[in-house]
């Protein structure tokens, strides 16, 4: 598997910009790449939930992922 959506958080652009480019992009059944270890990617998890909430989505895990195939 690999992911169709990259976040660009590894770049740091902040927490809005990392929001707005996974929401832009984010369709059912995408895979977001997501890095641990940047502040604005621990500040942009809410607002990227509550906007994939908006849209009836909900992120899961790779793991959950690829065991419900």
């Amino acid at each position: 598997m690999s992911y169709d959506v990259d976040s660009l958080d590894n770049t740091d652009p902040g927490p809005d910009a990392i929001v707005s480019t996974v929401l832009g992009s984010a369709r059912p059944g995408s895979i977001v790449s997501l890095h641990r270890g940047h502040s604005g990617t621990v500040t942009a998890w809410p607002g990227i939930v509550r906007g994939l909430a908006s849209r009836g989505l909900r992120p899961v895990t790779l793991t959950d992922l690829s065991s419900a195939g």
